[in-house]
């Protein structure tokens, strides 16, 4: 598929236009692709659907809230610093990827209207319902079973189908470049790419296919760390493949991985980022969303609020391997975020102008020693509190060609914001006073007051606070009827200190991952299942650290 800047919405046009090249690049090199069938477009819907009757629920639709809605996001840019004060505890920076892994195994918009994202335009308002419900698809499955790993067009091994293609880095040899490769690291660490054709760019290969990356889902090419992270899923596949017992030993491999996958979502990803009680009392039952196999749907409140609170965990610049981190010692440059985005196929090209690799260079091989520490001490790379700031490169995101986005295309925590007014997000009041009734009994879910939301904003800065304290139409503000990817960001760190998600937040994500891994093929959850994490490693694969260990990417000391 061609390169999908992050945020994209995918409309029908391009689905099939990318569909029909995969099947014509699989017709041109028939060995070794995964053919998997036809795109099976799923739908959202609403989990409170019945708090669109009032518009009470709803962000009141006028000019004036569009435009708070762009100060709003434009004031939650950081100052810049991303000083060390913000990290989370314990909570290691491979989640905040980990969790964006999740999120593009899961959904990927497909939407009927070609041209509406990103979501900017002055006189935004918000779709018609039936327009959100019919037109809103999701090209993913939709359940956690690793389709953007084996998902066409992730190439087999011509040499042995039973397991996947690994990329090669690129040997740097004598270049005058920076640093080396990290110690212990093999050549197959990047992801297999289609290569560079003669006299690259044509009107027959365009720039998205330059050195596209051949996986399940482009995305987790739009960064190095989620990158790597798709190589050590592709090469703990390969290792499962070696220890399984014929026949169908690839078969066994996929099922394998896909329970261990499942079980660190449920075991240590949720139970890190979420209530630890909450994850534990949805796992023995879905109170809030538990679909039947007639009416399975992806809630919107998850994929366009809840599940995009880790955009505020993403840091600036990371301790990434011994080239590039924030010692400066050895003449070590810093793994920023722009360089994490440069040194990819999909947002960037793979190095700088005049210097670009064919694969991953070298030196850009990942260290995930350095976010977690073998001693259990707290992680080397942590990740930023959950709260109402986003880093600063999040306010200057890049077109695929490298290039920056133009005015407010280039603001995340606008894009979101403004999405979230477009498909008709009830508010966050609206959500936590649903849940409260719901789980009346079962666990109590506090309502933020306006001012425990502006007294947190202050704390940010002035600007937050003054416009949430603006007024709207109606009489009402922000403050009042508050967007809810914002007031889960709030409600993080006004009742858990930004350590992990509060009760509204941890109850959506929880209620929609427990309910994704019920759904799934070689479902953990399943109660005719008596399964256990089972890996030859320190602990048996019931980690994401263990299960990197298990690929043989983590070296532990």
């Amino acid at each position: 598929m061609p390169r999908l800047p992050h945020g994209i919405i995918i409309n029908p046009k391009i689905i099939r236009e990318a569909d029909d090249a995969i099947d014509e690049s699989i017709a041109q090199e028939p060995l070794g692709f995964a053919r998997v069938k036809p795109v099976d477009l799923r739908r959202f819907d609403f989990l409170f659907l019945d708090l669109q009757d009032d518009d009470k629920n709803l962000l009141p639709v006028s000019q004036q809230t569009r435009d708070a809605l762009v100060d709003l996001g434009e004031a939650m840019a950081d100052d810049g610093t991303d000083a060390p004060a913000g990290d989370t505890k314990n909570l290691s920076a491979a989640f905040t990827y980990f969790g964006q892994f999740v999120d593009h195994d899961i959904t990927l918009d497909q939407n009927a209207q070609p041209g509406s994202t990103p979501p900017i335009q002055p006189d935004l308002e918000p779709l018609e319902l039936e327009v959100i419900r019919e037109e809103t698809k999701n090209v993913r499955t939709g359940v956690l079973e690793l389709d953007s790993v084996y998902g066409k067009p992730a190439p087999k091994d011509p040499q042995d189908t039973r397991k996947m293609v690994i990329g090669k880095v690129t040997d740097l040899g004598d270049q005058p470049i920076p640093g080396s490769r990290p110690p212990g690291k093999a050549d197959e660490n990047d992801l297999p790419r289609r290569p560079v054709p003669p006299n690259f760019p044509t009107e027959r290969d365009p720039v998205e296919l330059d050195r596209e990356a051949l996986i399940g889902d482009p995305r987790n090419d739009e960064n190095t760390i989620i990158a790597q992270l798709h190589v050590a899923f592709l090469l703990a596949h390969n290792r499962l493949v070696d220890e399984a017992a014929p026949p169908n030993r690839f078969q066994k491999a996929k099922r394998r991985l896909r329970r261990h996958y499942q079980y660190i979502v449920l075991h240590d990803f949720l139970k890190q980022i979420a209530d630890p009680v909450i994850v534990d009392d949805t796992i023995e039952r879905n109170r809030v969303y538990d679909p039947d196999e007639d009416e399975f749907f992806m809630p919107l409140e998850f994929a366009v609020a809840a599940f995009r609170f880790g955009h505020s965990m993403v840091r600036a610049e990371y301790d990434f391997n011994v080239n590039f981190n924030r010692s400066g010692q050895n003449n070590a440059a810093h793994a920023s975020l722009g360089l994490l985005f440069t040194f990819t196929a999909l947002s960037g090209q793979l190095g700088f102008p005049g210097r670009e690799s064919k694969t991953l260079p070298e030196n850009w091989i990942i260290q995930w020693e350095n976010f977690f520490d073998p001693q259990g001490r707290a992680s080397l790379s942590k990740a930023r509190k959950i709260d109402t700031q986003l880093v600063e490169p999040l306010h200057e995101l890049r077109t695929m060609e490298g290039q920056d986005e133009p005015g407010l295309a280039g603001k995340l925590a606008v894009r979101n914001l403004l999405r979230g007014y477009q498909m008709r997000m009830p508010t966050g009041q609206a959500v936590a006073h649903a849940l409260r009734k719901k789980l009346k009994g079962v666990r109590d879910i506090p309502v933020l007051t306006p001012e425990q939301l502006e007294k947190n904003a202050e704390k940010v800065n002035s600007d937050q606070a003054q416009v949430l304290k603006r007024e709207l139409p109606g009489g009402t503000k922000l403050s009042k009827r508050t967007p809810l990817w914002y007031y889960i960001l709030a409600e993080a760190a006004i009742l858990r200190k930004g350590r992990r998600l509060g009760p509204v937040g941890s109850t959506i994500v929880a209620e929609v991952l427990v309910g994704l891994v019920r759904r799934s093929p070689d479902s953990i959850l399943d109660p005719e299942v008596d399964w256990q994490p089972n890996l030859p490693s320190a602990d048996q694969g019931r980690n994401l650290a263990d299960l990197l260990r298990f690929a043989r990417v983590f070296q532990s000391s």
